[in-house]
């Protein structure tokens, strides 16, 4: 049984890890096309582009790891703090908390006999755990799901870094025009893939998923190039 729990416990924080990761990969995948593109269409020659493209993946990497830390870092204070509160209410009034643990074990239709079991028990020989329960079900928060800011960071920091490099790397090896078809063929598999990986997660149907990630990167690179476009238009005017 503890095995079992240890290995339930270790594929939890395996999916996790592998859930900020390919998230990360996406956004990074779809703002460097655009980038790459934008300039590209603007005129700027391959020394220009693979500059552009590596200064807003490491800017991109900083930014979003240190958003998704200070995210969860608030999110985890904040659920701390209920928790906190909680705990003291139920010791300055326990018999209060008892009442409700009662009239919630009441509503997922336990019977009286059971009820007044789990609380007796409870009560007298597991406090620990009734606490436990009582913050889980009362406030629907689990210390054990809380989620790791420096571990959320670093996945978003790397995933962030290996999608955003997959745009900007057909311009180290081919001419402006052919990379930035190269690229944007590579950026669309890439994109496939993730929204595949991601559908194990959001449970949507895989192709489902896949076509709605890639419509979005699309939808970037898009706007990536008529930016350019406009751009070099007013370049030629002035």
């Amino acid at each position: 049984m503890e095995k079992k729990s240890k290995k339930h416990s270790f594929l939890e924080k395996t999916k996790d890890l592998v859930r900020d990761f390919i998230f990360g990969m996406q956004d990074g995948l779809i703002s460097n096309l655009g980038l790459v593109l934008g300039v590209w269409q603007g005129g700027g020659d391959r020394f220009v582009i693979v500059l552009a493209g590596l200064a807003s993946m490491f800017a991109g990497a900083f930014s979003m790891s240190a958003g998704s830390y200070l995210s969860a870092k608030s999110q985890r204070e904040v659920y701390e703090h209920e928790i906190r509160h909680t705990k003291e209410e139920l010791k300055k009034n326990p018999q209060k908390g008892l009442v409700e643990m009662r009239q919630i074990l009441k509503e997922e239709e336990f019977d009286d006999d059971e009820i007044e079991a789990l609380l007796h028990h409870f009560e007298h020989h597991n406090q620990t755990t009734f606490m436990r329960n009582y913050i889980q079900k009362k406030l629907g928060l689990s210390e054990q799901r809380f989620e790791l800011p420096l571990k959320n960071a670093i996945a978003m920091f790397f995933s962030f870094l290996t999608g955003s490099i997959i745009p900007i790397a057909p311009f180290f090896f081919f001419i402006p025009s052919t990379a930035a078809l190269v690229s944007s063929i590579l950026t669309a598999c890439s994109l496939f893939f993730m929204g595949w990986a991601k559908s194990h997660y959001t449970k949507i149907h895989w192709l489902e998923s896949s076509v709605e990630i890639i419509l979005v990167g699309v939808g970037a690179g898009i706007v990536g190039y008529l930016v350019g476009f406009v751009l070099s238009l007013f370049t030629h005017l002035l």
